[in-house]
């Protein structure tokens, strides 16, 4: 299949690099000429305009771009007719997505908000839990937590979008992780409250911590918090049900899960010893097998929005210091 790839940044070479490998024609585009050398042994070709890259018909479109850029050229390759994949978060805004959503929708695309951490099997073994096994069926209360120290993560953190506003830096949308599968376990999001800002001497414009109380229409509650300032990496959850408590941590590769029919906690090892890469790769390969089979991927566009309306309310509530709607 021809696709098209739209941004060769860190994220845009990493899809090049899987969908190569997974067999397809790939082809790229990026105003940045240094970033196309990088891929030019991977690509059929690559362009410094999208409108050129579109001529050459491709059958779908991944979006790379800086978040704050994703809708331009969502929209002009959903108008020529691509599968759309855009790269988390869906925006960092609402413009656009309408109108984007129209499109999609009358020339019947399939589109996918990129969130590869649904592919990680603890990710995936906590929805299935609460999907299917009665006693983790009725969540009550969560709490997602993840956390890194920024200048580990890039040295020149301070060119980096995560530091800059005006790239399309922010906390939440970077996170936008948890928001995700918050609502993939805890359903509909209702109302948010939450405090962002700078406490340490990070030289950054956006936020280095933030903490948020998420209500869900489902009546249930979880806590969040994100930050750049811890030291080693961490990403954990802990959903509590009525009749069961499954915990997840990442770094330590365990999920554990306890339920009132015995009240002793049973362990799994969810060490995920491919690599990291490996969810990426899987991520890629179900949003291609959709688009073949012309089947609704379970993080479309439409679906999406719901992380990103969260997200956009947490940010209005950091402004208020009130509850707000989602």
């Amino acid at each position: 299949m021809k696709i098209l790839v739209v941004g060769t940044g860190s994220i845009g070479t990493r899809h090049i690099k899987n969908l190569y490998e997974l067999g397809h024609e790939i082809f790229a585009v990026d105003t940045n000429v240094e970033n196309l050398k990088q891929v030019l042994s991977l690509t059929k070709n690559s362009y410094n305009s999208l409108e050129e890259a579109l001529k050459g018909k491709p059958d779908a479109a991944f979006i790379c771009t800086y978040s704050n850029d994703h809708m331009r050229p969502a929209l002009k390759c959903a108008e020529a007719g691509c599968h759309l994949f855009i790269e988390k978060p869906l925006s960092t805004s609402l413009e656009g997505i309408q109108e984007l959503l129209d499109i999609a929708e009358s020339k019947k695309l399939i589109t996918m908000v990129g969130c590869n951490m649904r592919f990680h099997p603890a990710v995936s073994y906590i929805h299935k839990q609460i999907k299917s096994n009665r006693y983790f069926t009725k969540p009550l209360w969560g709490n997602f937590e993840t956390g890194y120290f920024l200048p580990f993560d890039k040295e020149d953190y301070q060119k980096s979008y995560k530091a800059n506003r005006s790239m399309g830096g922010n906390l939440i949308l970077d996170a936008i992780h948890e928001l995700d599968y918050a609502i993939w376990f805890l359903g509909e999001p209702q109302e948010v409250i939450c405090s962002k800002g700078i406490i340490s001497s990070l030289k950054i414009d956006t936020e280095d911590h933030v903490e948020m109380i998420v209500k869900f229409r489902s009546g249930a509650v979880c806590t969040m918090h994100m930050d750049y300032l811890q030291h080693g990496y961490s990403r954990r959850c802990k959903i509590v049900c009525e009749e069961g408590t499954v915990v997840w941590d990442f770094v330590g590769g365990s999920i554990g899960s306890v339920t009132v029919q015995d009240g002793k906690w049973a362990w799994k090892d969810m060490k995920v010893d491919i690599s990291y890469n490996q969810m990426y790769i899987d991520e890629a390969r179900y949003f291609m097998d959709c688009v073949s089979a012309g089947r609704a991927t379970f993080n479309s566009i439409r679906e999406s929005m719901q992380s990103l309306k969260l997200a956009l309310a947490a940010d209005r509530s950091s402004s208020t210091n009130q509850w707000e709607k989602v």
